[in-house]
C-alpha cells in the first residue's frame, strides 16, 4: 500500500505517459461533473442514449472485474467516472426520451436503454477477457470513444443547440486529446488506437465549433 508504484505505476510506465493520461482522465471526470450539472439545471440529457449505455457498460467492468495498470490513483478516477456515470444513466432513463422523435420509441425508450446497457456490458467484458483490449483499455475505450464523437454532432443537428454546453464540449475535447497524446507515447505501435484518436480528434474539434457556431446564431 505504501508503495508507490501501488498507487502510480512508474516502473511500467514513463512520467510523460502518465502525466498526459492522468490529466485527460481527469478532464473525462470533470466533464461528467459537468454534464450532470447541465442535466440538473435543463432537464435534458445532451449525451446521446446509444453510448451513454456503452460508457456505463466500460466503467462498470473496468471498475469491478478489470484494473487499468497503471495504479491505484488511475483506477479510482475510472471509478470516479463510473460513480458519475451512473448519475447520467439514471438521468438518460428518466429524460432521454427527449432525444427521440418517434413516438413508439418514446414509449418503450426505458426499457430499450436498460437493454442497451446490458448488450454493453458482455461486451466489453469480454472483449477483455478474450484478449482484445490493452492493459488499460485503451482499444476497447477508443472504439467507444469515436462512437461518442460521431453521435455528439449527429444529435446537435436534430436539437436545440441550448440543450448542449461548450463546457462539457471543451472538457470532452481536452480529455481525450489529452490521453489521445498518451496513447502515442505508450502504444507506438498501436495503429488501431492512433487512427481512431485523430478521427476523435477531428470529429470532436469540429463538433465544438459547430456547436459555437449554433450557440451564437442561436443567440443572435
Amino acid at each position: 500500500m505504501g508503495d508507490l508504484n501501488y498507487w502510480i505505476n512508474t516502473k511500467d510506465y514513463s512520467t510523460a505517459q502518465l502525466v498526459w493520461n492522468g490529466i485527460g482522465c481527469l478532464f473525462w471526470v470533470v466533464t461528467y461533473a459537468a454534464l450532470l450539472r447541465e442535466i440538473i439545471v435543463k432537464k435534458y440529457v445532451e449525451m446521446p442514449f446509444f453510448i451513454a449505455a456503452g460508457n456505463l457498460a466500460w466503467e462498470f467492468v473496468w471498475s469491478f472485474f478489470y484494473h487499468p495498470n497503471t495504479g491505484r490513483l488511475f483506477s479510482l478516477s475510472y471509478q470516479g467516472a463510473f460513480l458519475l456515470d451512473v448519475f447520467i444513466f439514471y438521468s438518460i432513463l428518466k429524460y432521454g426520451y427527449k432525444q427521440i422523435s418517434v413516438p413508439e420509441i418514446q414509449k418503450h425508450f426505458k426499457w430499450i436503454a436498460i437493454v442497451l446497457l446490458v448488450m454493453w456490458i458482455p461486451l466489453n467484458y469480454f472483449f477483455v477477457s478474450q484478449g482484445f483490449d490493452t492493459a488499460i483499455g485503451a482499444n476497447s475505450g477508443y472504439i467507444l470513444n469515436l462512437i461518442i464523437s460521431l453521435l455528439y454532432p449527429l444529435l446537435l443537428l436534430r436539437s436545440d443547440p441550448k440543450n448542449f454546453s461548450e463546457t462539457v464540449a471543451w472538457f470532452k475535447f481536452l480529455g481525450t486529446g489529452c490521453i489521445s497524446v498518451s496513447m502515442f507515447l505508450i502504444y507506438p505501435d498501436n495503429y488501431f488506437v492512433h487512427i481512431l484518436a485523430v478521427c476523435c480528434f477531428i470529429f470532436d474539434l469540429s463538433y465544438t465549433i459547430l456547436l459555437k457556431r449554433k450557440l451564437m446564431n442561436a443567440a443572435s
